[in-house]
């Protein structure tokens, strides 16, 4: 299922906040990142992806349908977005909890498909020993690798994952962006993730969008986006765009 936008434009009452936003069709298997300073307008174009904000103008399309055409419920079930923040019930366990977002996407009676995938996903996500421990006692990271859980398991068609990342250690950050990758690629979804870690984006992602003031500004591949005059700018600082001995890109910034 491709994702793509056309002239997107967004306002909170009287303040414009998304400027014309045209996304390139984005394919099945593709992993992407959205890069931009704070306030340039990423979670607010994930919201009106997910259909969880009403456009001003233009559209957001699925393999070229929209909203309005495939209807909020359908649509609710092949988008998912991750918030930043993540919100937890202190009586629930993690597979409870996970368990949950997978039968709030797929209906409520729990089968043993539900349960093998709850545990693969915690699996594969290494935190299958956190199972039976309540979501209130997890660390800021722990509830973040719980948050991502959710989201996978109710196996949507696009991902929009914002600062998945950024109560990671380093360790946990490369693990989990590798996993992501990975799904996307073997489920075939659409993976967008919000990232300020350049080095993160320039590592895993074929595409990335860079969004500066409501709009975006570059899309292309890690090389072309990381390598513009424009990105310095957008950030404020003077960057150096470097390959390492293995042929992975490299970002220096200074002041």
């Amino acid at each position: 299922m491709s994702l793509s936008t056309n002239a997107l434009s967004f306002a909170y009452s009287s303040t414009p906040v998304l400027h014309d936003i045209s996304l390139q069709s984005l394919e099945p298997g593709s992993f992407s990142a959205l890069i931009g300073p704070n306030a340039a307008g990423k979670s607010t174009l994930f919201k009106c992806i997910a259909a969880l904000l009403e456009t001003e103008n233009g559209a957001v399309d699925l393999d070229g349908k929209s909203v309005q055409t495939v209807g909020r419920q359908r649509w609710s079930s092949n988008v998912c977005y991750m918030p930043q923040s993540f919100t937890c019930n202190a009586a629930l366990s993690v597979f409870e909890i996970v368990l949950l977002a997978r039968k709030h996407r797929n209906g409520w009676n729990v089968t043993d498909k539900d349960i093998a995938i709850v545990g693969r996903t915690l699996r594969e996500l290494n935190i299958e020993h956190l199972s039976q421990t309540h979501v209130g006692e997890l660390s800021g990271g722990q509830q973040q690798m719980v948050s991502i859980a959710q989201a996978l398991v109710r196996t949507p068609k696009v991902l929009l994952l914002d600062e998945p990342t950024s109560a990671l250690d380093l360790r946990h950050q490369l693990e989990i962006l590798h996993h992501i990758h990975r799904i996307t690629v073997e489920r075939q979804i659409v993976t967008i993730v919000a990232l300020h870690d350049l080095n993160l984006a320039a590592r895993f992602a074929e595409r990335i969008l860079l969004m500066r003031k409501g709009r975006v500004i570059a899309q292309g591949t890690a090389a072309e986006v990381l390598s513009l005059e424009a990105l310095g700018e957008t950030y404020g600082v003077d960057i150096e765009l470097q390959t390492t001995k293995n042929g992975v890109l490299c970002v220096a910034a200074s002041l």
